[in-house]
Formats: structure tokens, C-alpha cells, sequence
């Protein structure tokens, strides 16, 4: 049944599906209709609305609420050390290690290969030896991102690819599911961690990834590949928004020292808010 199933997500048009949907996810119906829809939404997928800016019935359209701002003192960040990490997002945090030969676990028994992810044999050489930390998120969470560190944003790449969704059968079941989907990664100069790889992984129904500081974006209908270097480096601390998701998708936290030891207290299937602390460097 799995096989089936696998075999359909493959024929799915899953760029042109997500566009359609991102669309739809933006119409503005009159604000009874909308706010009925935003609560609709909320209580289908478990949003926890006393941390919301503001209330449901606020929002103009469902993807205004989706990627809504929460409360100034909703998620507080646990660390502001250079040499220490924070998780950039809400989500479970479904897989996290050292990076050995080139490979990082997807799920028990699959496995993906770093240069794939970052689709540059410079970015792999810099993350070899490095940690690397995976955390998806489900339409329940909050869906902005955050920077995990301080440091400079010198670079983003925008990697096309397949809109696979990246739920837990996908996980399990496509080959190199993240190699292999859309990837809009910010690179990040820490004084500390060395350069730190924030990659903002596509998925199906996601409309489009953007980030706060440029107008790239992804999911277009002509889509290449780009290696954006920035004119000047911007210049963010832990806990910055870094952009958003339109819709559930997952976030993989690449650290380029070799020492970095992730906090003994994480594990596999916990889930993470945002400015939660990870790890560090002595």
C-alpha cells in the first residue's frame, strides 16, 4: 500500500499544486467569512491561539494567518552567546548528529548525503566534520524562522527541485526526500561556530519560501538555480526572523565546528519552540 501511494506522490504535479494552493491560501474572503475559516483551520490543526499578535478574525486570509506573528513574549530566547544555538523554529526535531562521510541520517535506514543537500561541493567541504540538526514542522506550529545564532548572512542558495511533502511516510518512504525538494539556504558567519547553514526545506502546499532580508523567493513558475551573494553581510543575532513558510515544512540546522555538542537533554521526537537552546561550544 505504501509502494502505491509512493508511486502516486510521484505523479502528483506537486510545484504547480503548491502554487495553486499558495493562491487560494492568500484569497481575502469578507472578515466573518475569514475569521469562521482562520478558527476552522486553527482548531482542525491544533494552533494554540493565546500566543497569536492578534486574534484569527484579524487575519485578512488564511495564509495572513498561517504565517501570523506571535506575541512579543511568546518565545523566549534562551541564549545570546556566540559560542551557543537556539533552535530557529517550532517543530520536532526527527533527526540530529555529527556529519560523517559526507552523510546525514533522513530516517532509520535511509540516508542523504550532504553535498546533495547543499548542491556544492564547496558548502560540503565546509560542513564535513560538522553537526547538523533536522526539525519539521506540522500546520499546528508557529512558522516563521529564526536565526539559531549570531553572525553575518553573507550568501543564500536557492537549490529547484520536487515539492515532496515531508511528513513522516514521505520521510520514511521517498529516497533522499531533502536532497531532492526545494532548498533556500542562508548561510551565516559566526565568530565562534564557523559558518552555520540554515536550509529551509520545500513541501507540498508550500507556496512559497521567502526570507526577511531579500525578495528571493521560491516556487516561481520559471525557477534556477542561484548562488546570491550579498553586497553587504546582514548582520543578525539569535532569535532575528530569517523569513517563513506558507505551510508545513522543516528546517535543517547545519554547523560547520567540529566541537559543537548538541544539549544532552534533545532528543529524537521532542518537540522544540523557537529560541530553545541546542547546543554550544566551550
Amino acid at each position: 500500500m505504501e509502494r502505491i501511494a509512493v508511486q502516486a506522490l510521484k505523479l502528483l504535479p506537486k510545484n504547480l499544486v503548491s502554487r495553486a494552493f499558495g493562491s487560494v491560501s492568500e484569497v481575502e474572503l469578507p472578515p466573518a467569512l475569514q475569521g469562521t475559516v482562520n478558527r476552522v483551520f486553527a482548531d482542525f490543526a491544533g494552533v494554540d491561539l493565546t500566543e497569536s499578535e492578534q486574534e484569527p478574525d484579524a487575519y485578512p486570509s488564511l495564509n495572513a494567518f498561517f504565517t501570523r506573528k506571535l506575541r512579543g513574549d511568546a518565545r523566549p530566547v534562551a541564549t545570546r552567546d556566540a559560542a551557543q544555538a537556539v533552535s530557529p523554529v517550532d517543530g520536532v526535531l526527527s533527526n540530529f548528529g555529527p556529519i560523517v562521510e559526507n552523510t546525514l541520517i533522513q530516517a532509520k535506514g535511509r540516508d542523504y548525503r550532504l553535498v546533495d543537500l547543499v548542491d556544492s561541493g564547496k558548502y560540503r567541504h565546509v560542513f564535513e566534520g560538522g553537526h547538523y540538526a533536522t526539525i519539521y514542522l506540522s500546520p499546528r506550529d508557529y512558522h516563521r524562522i529564526h536565526a539559531p545564532v549570531s553572525g553575518d548572512i553573507s550568501n543564500v542558495s536557492y537549490i529547484p527541485g520536487h515539492l515532496f511533502p515531508v511528513n513522516s511516510f514521505a520521510v520514511r518512504n521517498i529516497d533522499e526526500l531533502f536532497a531532492v525538494n526545494e532548498r533556500l539556504i542562508s548561510y551565516i558567519d559566526n565568530p565562534k561556530l564557523g559558518k552555520v547553514g540554515v536550509c529551509k526545506v520545500g513541501a507540498t502546499c508550500v507556496g512559497r519560501i521567502g526570507v526577511s532580508f531579500h525578495d528571493i523567493e521560491t516556487n516561481h513558475r520559471f525557477r534556477r538555480r542561484r548562488e546570491l551573494e550579498l553586497e553587504e553581510p546582514v548582520a543578525i543575532d539569535h532569535g532575528d526572523e530569517l523569513g517563513l513558510f506558507n505551510l508545513g515544512s522543516t528546517v535543517i540546522v547545519l554547523i560547520e565546528h567540529p566541537d559543537f555538542a548538541f544539549d544532552p537533554t534533545l532528543a529524537t521526537g521532542q518537540h522544540l519552540k523557537m529560541g530553545q537552546f541546542l547546543g554550544g561550544v566551550e
